[in-house]
Formats: C-alpha cells, structure tokens, sequence
C-alpha cells in the first residue's frame, strides 16, 4: 500500500492536482455533511476511557500490558477555552493527573495531585496554545476534515473497494484518509513519517443528538497499538461554567524555564547537568581516562547537547560508558549519539532487547552493526584506582530489567524513576515502586546521603527519602468538580 500510494502521490499529484483538488474538496462536504451540523456546536464535553499500550512505556517491553487511563476535554469553541484532563497510570504505581488548560490564548499546564510538577501552573505560551487547540480537536472527524478541506491543493483521490482514499502530500511524507464509499464517514488516516506509520482509526459511530461521533477511535505506530478509546460521555451546547476554565487556587504561575546547560561539581569528579529538557538531570564522572554517563534521554538532540556540556567541561576525556537505567524511551531515545563516539552499554541483561531496538529504529546501520554492551545481573563493579562504580539491578515493579548506580566513596545514589520528587519540592507520599528502592537500600545495607532524581528535583536527601516513605495520602491537590 505505501508503494501505491507513492506512485499516486507521484502521478496524479504531478499532473492532475487541480482536478483531484476538486474532487477531494466534494468528497470532504459530503462528509461533514453526514456527521450532521457541527458548525452550529458552540461548546462540547468530551470524554473517554483509554486503554494505553506504548511498548515503551510499560513494564516488560516484549509483553505489553494495557493500562486504564482517562480523558476528559470541555471546549468552548466560541470563546477559544479548552481544558483537558488526562490520567495516565504507568508500572510502578506512577499516576500523572495532568490539566492543560487554553485560556487568553495562552496553554497552562498543572498536576491536579503534584507528585510530578508540584504547584507549578505552567505558562507555556501562546505558540502552544495554538498547536494543543488543533491536536485535541484531531481527536474528532469533523475537526479532521475541516482542516483537510482548507488544504486540498496537494491531494489525490482514489476509488479502492468499498472505500475512498484522499491523498495528502506532507512535509515529512505523506497522508491516506480513508472514507466509506456507502456512508462518506471516516474510517482510517494513514501519515507515513520517515520511518513511522501511524495508522488512526474511527469506529462505531453513533448519533448524538444529530451530531455523528466515533463510538470507537485507536491510534497504531508500525502495526502495533497505542491506545484504544471507548466514548464514555459526549454532549454539546448545553454550556459550560466558566469557573472550568480558572486557574486552580494555590498553584504558582510559573514560565517554562530553558537555561543553557552546564555542569555544575557534585563532589570531586563527579558532574551534573540540570533541567535537560526542563525537567531531567543526568550525572557524569570522570574517571581519569574516560568518563561514564547516566540516561541517553528524550532524542538524539537532547542526548548532543548533553555531549556537548561534557566535551566542555572536560575536553580530550572520551566518553567510555553509558549507564542506562531501563528501557522507556525518554531514558534512552539518544542512545545512538553516545554509541557514535564510540561508547559502551552499562545495562541489565533484560535491557539488551530493547536498546536495540532503539538503536535500529534511530539508524539502519544497527541492524548489522556491533553493539558493544557490558550487560550484567545483580551487580557490576566498575573501580581503578581514581574511582569505583557500583551498578545494582533492582527487582521493581516499573521497568523489567531496571539498575542504578551507586558510588560509595560519595554514598550517593543515581536512580530514574525508582524516586521522582517536584522541582519544586512539594511532597508526596511514595508509591510502591518508591517502596521498593528503600527496601532494597535497607537489604543491600547501600549507605547514601543523597539521591540523585533523573525527573524533577536533582538533589535528595536521605531525610526527604525516609520523610516521602512514611507519608500518608492526602487526596489530590486539586479536583475539577465539573466533571462527571
């Protein structure tokens, strides 16, 4: 189908674009015409029950389990305000209760129980505004199709079996939208990216007070899933309280801070770099001839910029080892940049799988290219006679395969995700892969004055630890009591 459809593309793209235009734009009106009048919804209420299947975000990346999330939007189109509540529960206990909030065309984001940004109510601008208003109104056909009716210049149309296919050139590949010939209503969207296709489905459509809605909507990435939705609540111009859109009470307003990295000394050859990508701290130590990283994290740009700090910091030093701590992809989507330089692997022999993974989907040449790991069980021990690195795998509930570096001579801990504090030092009780780590601490006997968080806030201490360990709940910091 993607050789094709690319054929297609190249064709009657080429040669029949205004008469395909045409056509696209007549097929697109019929198909906003059948899902009923939705140019007269003023506001709407939204909602969904998600079932989350991302590889790699889950606990066992060969195996993934669903998680049972929520999504929740109230949209008042006439006045520009939206306000979108999603729970996303991961392995490990982790819960992020987060609000995004569009109001005085500008996006806010806040966590309605602070374990992740505390207090902070983020002000992330009015660029943002502009790109979440159009991602959360591509949850919905009719949304979808009036934006692609505006841009039907570079499209062609297909008559394929019981359907018709419209095809979209993009800037970075291209788009299949695909419409039942009986109905006209939109079944499936196709955008081939690079390397990745994403494959968007509507299903189960169902009338709601004249206005047609997909029952069912499901997003894949190269054949496997990533969430599935099941409509739980849709409703429209019966208004909506405009104390849904107030900022929460006793949040900070604050702006998203980007400074230029550095490094600052923990202890003697012992570095660290703060607010990667506004929110991650990644720690590196010399070890005389060579240096040893924590976390390749977020993409390869994040990960040079980091190499980057390094090399500055301590020019001619190459960078040997790369610990990586589990195999979710915010902790490891760099990982090619630091194998570049010629760097080895640090990880758990569960990790192995997946970091490979990682490195053939950011580059071909890892499909027959070595990849240099020093995998281990248990423990590693990595000493001469400047430094000693101790690495501990650590049975947990939140990534199979999960390690953390131990350097005992400092008694510090580096560790991602097994303790992720605000940066804003608001407090909240330990969930149960929290647990876990300070079990295993006590086990191990691994004596530490401080922990080093890979999210949020850099530097924990032992005293903060034990305090998060034996907090009771308290219930969120804050709840909309408008929503059913």
């Amino acid at each position: 189908m993607k050789i094709k459809a690319t054929l297609i593309i190249g064709l009657i793209l080429s040669f029949y674009a205004q008469v395909s235009g045409q056509a696209a734009s007549q097929l697109l009106q019929k198909s906003t015409t059948v899902l009923g009048k939705w140019e007269t919804v003023d506001n709407f209420e939204y909602a969904t029950k998600r079932i989350n299947m991302d590889q790699w975000q889950g606990y066992d990346f060969a195996r993934p389990l669903p998680e049972n999330d929520l999504f929740h939007l109230f949209f008042d189109l006439k006045n520009n305000l939206f306000l979108h509540h999603t729970q996303n529960h991961y392995p490990g206990g982790y819960l992020f209760d987060t609000y995004r909030l569009g109001r005085d065309s500008k996006y806010y984001v806040y966590d309605g129980i602070g374990s992740r940004t505390g207090k902070d109510l983020l002000d992330l601008g009015s660029k943002s505004f502009d790109s979440r208003k159009a991602a959360l109104l591509n949850n919905l056909p009719y949304f979808i199709l009036k934006q692609l009716s505006q841009e039907t210049r570079n499209t062609a149309v297909l008559a394929e079996g019981n359907d018709f296919i419209i095809f979209k050139k993009a800037e970075t590949g291209h788009e299949e939208y695909q419409l039942d010939k009986t109905t006209f209503l939109l079944k499936k969207i196709t955008k081939i990216q690079g390397k990745d296709t994403f494959v968007q489905r509507f299903e189960d459509y169902t009338l709601s007070n004249g206005l047609m809605i997909a029952g069912k909507s499901s997003l894949e990435r190269n054949g496997k899933l990533v969430y599935a939705d099941s409509l739980t609540l849709f409703k429209y111009n019966q208004g909506i309280a405009d104390p849904v859109f107030n900022f929460p009470p006793g949040y900070h307003l604050t702006s998203e801070k980007t400074p230029k990295l550095s490094a600052k000394t923990l202890s003697k050859d012992v570095y660290l770099i703060e607010n990667v990508d506004a929110d991650r701290n990644i720690m590196f130590i010399n070890m005389g001839g060579y240096i040893v990283l924590t976390e390749a994290p977020i993409a390869p740009a994040v990960t040079r910029s980091i190499l980057e700090v390094i090399h500055t910091t301590l020019p001619g030093i190459p960078v040997k080892y790369v610990h990586l701590s589990h195999f979710h992809n915010d902790h490891i989507a760099g990982i090619a940049e630091v194998v570049k330089e010629g760097a080895a692997i640090i990880c758990t022999e569960d990790m192995k799988q997946p970091v490979t993974k990682m490195l053939q989907d950011t580059d071909p040449i890892y499909n027959t290219k070595k990849i240099e790991f020093l995998a281990f069980k248990q423990k590693k021990v990595l000493e001469n006679s400047r430094k000693k690195l101790e690495f501990y795998e650590i049975p947990n509930s939140h990534a199979k395969g999960m390690s953390f570096l131990y350097l005992p001579e400092e008694k510090l801990v580096y560790q991602g995700d097994l303790l992720s504090l605000p940066a804003d030092s608001y407090l909240t009780p330990a969930i149960p892969v929290t647990k876990e780590f300070s079990k295993f601490l006590h086990q191990k006997r691994i004596p530490f004055t401080q922990i080093i968080g890979h999210h949020g806030l850099s530097l924990i201490s032992q005293e903060i630890f034990e305090k998060v360990n034996t907090m009771k709940n308290t219930g969120p910091l804050f709840k909309n009591a408008f929503e059913q």
